[in-house]
């Protein structure tokens, strides 16, 4: 009988150990399958770039890991009534089971959450002392998902901030275990670390579309403004020059350009200055703004103004960039010197117009009888003045040509088909010969039209010219009009002509007292008269 006992209590306690080694080996793998979840669903979150996509496989792997129902995490975002929450993802159920309910909101049993005090793990949410606290409800909404175990981790950054709360359910009472605690406080951190990188390479890539974007911008404005953009490494003097920057200087976009490229472009008469100008830019960290002449290497002389500031400082306070811009301003300087140019043409004509007037009207004074006689003769050759100083200005005082010199005096004298001429080309007249011709060309008419050929209503003028061995040969020979005589004395208008208008034009002149008509004959060097 002893010996049966025995053997029995053997065999029980056989069954029960092979019992526990059965209950050991199924926990074992339980959590050997928590475990390779848990790696698998870490390097799954790790790996994300998006925030959905990482909460989600964050809440899929949780309820696997713990087996729970029900996952949702809900992101710390304020609402406008500064206390509610924002379901972000959902496991287990659909959308809608949340879709009439109010948003989450501070209240005790969420508190802890949301604050980042604890996590919060209750065996029956609906015992807990902190349940049903949230007035004017008293537990769970109507239609709300049956949860009895809860589970509840903070997501919160390394610096404390709380991202929002990892929330799982169950229907059943004590299915989470202090080891499914540990193992979603755990998934928890890799959930915050993982949304804080991705929010950090978010900012990182929106920062660089936005300095991108503005080096765009810039780049649009100072190629809009012909400006090149340089870089000065003050230690080493490395130098780095946009493509308009090198073409300021001559250079291609290929083509290497060092600071000594650079120094060695500028006019060796403006070299010094530059140079210390650099210098004194990075030892007082001053502005740099200096106009200077560049040779490109075509030898073509060129104009620039480059300006530039301290880009960047050294730990001893001293610069250790500079930065900047160049622009080409060759035109604007040629617009100077031409402006200069021209005020000073400018005092030279008025003085020269006085000159004029004076002499007209000291001459008209010496050949008239009367005032009445004078303030007629002087007020016509001060018309006929003006006129061709009209004709200039439209020129902008570049010159005439000798055709619209003649149409502008014979217009108020004379009809088209009284005056016929004929040449093989036009011949381009400076100011000063204009304004001598025309003053000639007036007289010729004046006298044609009181005593000459343009007096009857049958005569007519004939202008031939032509240009021989580069001197002018013109001939004015009137016909149809009264018989002529030579004059007892010279008047104004012969002595202009053969004296002022030869002597002014480095030419001669010389008038025919033909009984058939005058003939004014001239003989005007082109070096005299063309520009």
């Amino acid at each position: 009988m002893a010996v049966g006992a025995e053997s029995e209590d053997r065999e029980a306690r056989d069954a029960d150990g092979g019992a526990r080694l059965l209950q050991l080996e199924r926990e074992l793998a339980a959590e050997i399958g928590k475990s390779d979840t848990l790696a698998r669903v870490t390097e799954a979150i790790a790996s994300s770039n998006d925030v959905d996509a990482c909460v989600q496989i964050a809440l899929d792997g949780a309820r696997d890991i713990s087996g729970a129902a029900y996952g949702a995490f809900f992101y710390n975002q304020t609402e406008p009534d500064g206390k509610s929450y924002a379901l972000y993802r959902l496991s287990g159920a659909p959308p809608e089971a949340f879709a009439d309910f109010p948003p989450v909101r501070k209240t005790p049993l969420f508190e802890p959450t949301f604050e980042n005090t604890g996590v919060v793990r209750s065996d029956d949410i609906t015992l807990d002392p902190l349940y049903g606290r949230n007035a004017p409800r008293a537990g769970m909404p109507h239609g709300h998902l049956p949860v009895r175990s809860y589970l509840a981790i903070p997501v919160a950054t390394r610096q404390g901030e709380v991202l929002g709360g990892l929330l799982f359910g169950h229907p059943e009472p004590g299915r989470f275990t202090v080891r499914d605690e540990t193992l979603l406080t755990g998934l928890g951190a890799q959930v915050a670390a993982t949304i804080e990188s991705i929010k950090l390479n978010a900012d990182a890539l929106a920062e660089l579309d936005h300095r991108r974007k503005a080096e765009e911008r810039l780049k649009f404005a100072l190629d809009s403004g012909r400006m090149g953009s340089w870089d000065l490494d003050v230690a080493t003097r490395t130098y780095e020059a946009s493509d308009l920057c090198k073409a300021n200087y001559g250079r291609r976009p290929e083509e290497p350009f060092t600071f000594a490229d650079l120094v060695a472009t500028i006019h060796p008469d403006d070299r010094p200055r530059i140079v210390a100008a650099i210098d004194s830019a990075i030892r007082d960290s001053a502005d740099y703004d200096v106009e200077y002449r560049v040779i490109h290497p075509s030898g073509e002389l060129r104009w620039l103004h480059a300006r530039g500031r301290a880009a960047q400082t050294a730990d001893d306070g001293g610069v250790r960039r500079l930065a900047g811009v160049s622009l080409d301003i060759t035109e604007r300087k040629r617009a100077d010197e031409r402006q200069k140019l021209l005020v000073n043409e400018l005092n030279h004509r008025v003085k020269n117009s006085l000159a004029t007037v004076q002499s007209i009207a000291a001459q008209t004074l010496r050949s008239t009888a009367s005032p009445e006689f004078f303030r007629e003769a002087f007020e016509t050759r001060l018309i006929a003045l003006s006129q061709t100083h009209d004709l200039l200005t439209r020129e902008s005082w570049e010159g005439a040509s000798l055709r619209e010199v003649f149409d502008v005096e014979l217009h108020a004298m004379a009809s088209e088909d009284r005056v016929s001429f004929d040449y093989v080309s036009d011949v381009r007249l400076t100011p000063k010969a204009a304004v001598a011709l025309g003053m000639g060309i007036h007289e010729l008419a004046t006298n044609a039209v009181k005593y000459g050929a343009l007096s009857t209503p049958l005569g007519g003028v004939k202008v031939v010219w032509r240009v021989e061995q580069d001197v002018l040969r013109l001939t004015w020979t009137e016909s149809g009009g009264p018989e002529v005589h030579p004059p007892a004395r010279r008047g104004f208008g012969a002595r202009l002509l053969e004296r002022g208008l030869a002597a002014e034009l480095s030419g001669g002149v010389e008038l025919t007292y033909d009984a058939s008509g005058l003939v004014c004959h001239m003989a005007l060097p082109l070096r005299a008269l063309e520009p």
